[in-house]
């Protein structure tokens, strides 16, 4: 069976969509006969359709996502269609390519993932905040569009199958959920885990791992207010932060800034980072797939996130790590840290836990395998 796998960015592209197309790619050619790119997507009208955009803002006030253009997802649409004639693929994967797929007028059985939907975007990303009105209604039909046109949505979360019922009326019989897993290049089996594990329980200092490119976002000042609150109850901690550079000097804060995980030596750092922390934290007010909760699992890393959007699916609320309501205060938060890191058979047994979802739903071979029998279905 040929894929004709399509993106907006080249997939070969390790780098492209923070791995995640690369990262299906990989799956995909693991459990097909044969997948073509049919990405990466581009054209000279976007340029236009930028310009426009800007000039309509500056005027509006509001933001135009040049994005959900009509037009664009028109012409985008005709480039789609000579490259999938020219390849006479069996099947059509797209990956976050609802406008580019909208217009698309073929027989081939579509099946299409992607890791939000509009709705979601626009209820919690301050990127998708005031909107033009010409882009919400765009983008709302063209993402209706497209689903509606797909034989199947693969979707990773349920919190996003839930929209597409909701926000769409797409059958629920047309949905399966199957999770993504980490954008990481290697990993531990279950014999380093448990060692990892019980060399981390040695440590005197707990370290906290932070990792976003938004400070304010992701909620790094309530990270750091946690870390204190730790140290004021007796337990000798540090905030590591990775990603983004807040202009902050604390002392029990460490800016790591970004590190880059296609270089082999900022890799192998990244790598020590997740082994030799004692909880991953991230306090974030918007959230979609949170791919670094998975890669935190993936280390047997309990995690600290709150109850907003698909964290609750990545992070199981007492097993795999805790989630808390964005307006829980920073000492409980810290509380429930102290009580999980002194029970250390506790704490040993939610890092195991955190492991196993990995390996049970959260990586990309289980993802391959099961879009495999969604396909074949």
């Amino acid at each position: 069976m040929k894929i004709g796998y399509i993106t907006k960015e080249d997939p070969n592209d390790i780098k492209a969509y923070s791995g995640t197309h690369y990262s299906m790619y990989q799956a995909l050619k693991k459990n097909f006969d044969e997948v073509v790119p049919l990405g990466p997507l581009d054209h000279w009208y976007k340029y236009g359709v930028k310009i426009r955009g800007k000039f309509l803002s500056k005027l509006s006030g509001k933001v135009y996502k040049y994005q959900y253009s009509i037009a664009l997802a028109k012409k985008n649409a005709a480039i789609l269609q000579k490259k999938i004639e020219a390849e006479k693929p069996d099947i059509l994967f797209g990956s976050l390519v609802s406008p580019e797929v909208a217009y698309l007028k073929t027989d081939i059985p579509l099946y299409l993932t992607s890791d939000a939907t509009f709705p979601r975007l626009n209820l919690l990303h301050k990127s998708h905040k005031n909107l033009m009105s010409e882009s919400f209604r765009n983008a709302m039909f063209l993402e209706k569009k497209a689903f509606q046109k797909a034989k199947r949505l693969i979707v990773p979360l349920h919190w996003l199958a839930d929209s597409a019922i909701q926000d769409y009326d797409i059958d629920e019989s047309k949905i399966d959920v199957i999770p993504y897993g980490p954008n990481l290049f290697d990993f531990h089996d279950e014999n380093n885990i448990d060692s990892l594990i019980q060399e981390r329980m040695k440590s005197r200092t707990l370290n906290l791992l932070f990792i976003g490119k938004d400070w304010e976002q992701k909620g790094g000042p309530k990270a750091l207010e946690v870390t204190s609150f730790l140290n004021k109850l007796g337990i000798e901690s540090k905030l590591k932060v990775l990603g983004c550079s807040p202009k902050i000097k604390h002392p029990y804060l460490e800016v790591l800034g970004f590190l880059d995980k296609h270089i082999p030596d900022e890799y192998a750092k990244l790598t020590s980072l997740f082994e030799k922390s004692h909880f991953f934290i991230l306090p974030t007010k918007a959230e979609c797939v949170g791919m670094s909760f998975i890669e935190a699992a993936s280390f047997g890393l309990p995690a600290i996130g709150t109850n907003v959007g698909g964290v609750p699916e990545a992070v199981l609320d007492g097993k795999t790590g805790y989630t808390f309501d964005l307006d829980a205060h920073p000492q409980k938060i810290a509380e429930t840290i102290k009580k999980a890191w002194e029970d250390k058979s506790a704490y040993r047994s939610m890092s195991q836990k955190a492991y196993l979802h990995y390996i049970e739903r959260m990586n990309w071979e289980n993802w391959g395998k099961k879009v495999r029998e969604v396909v074949l279905s």
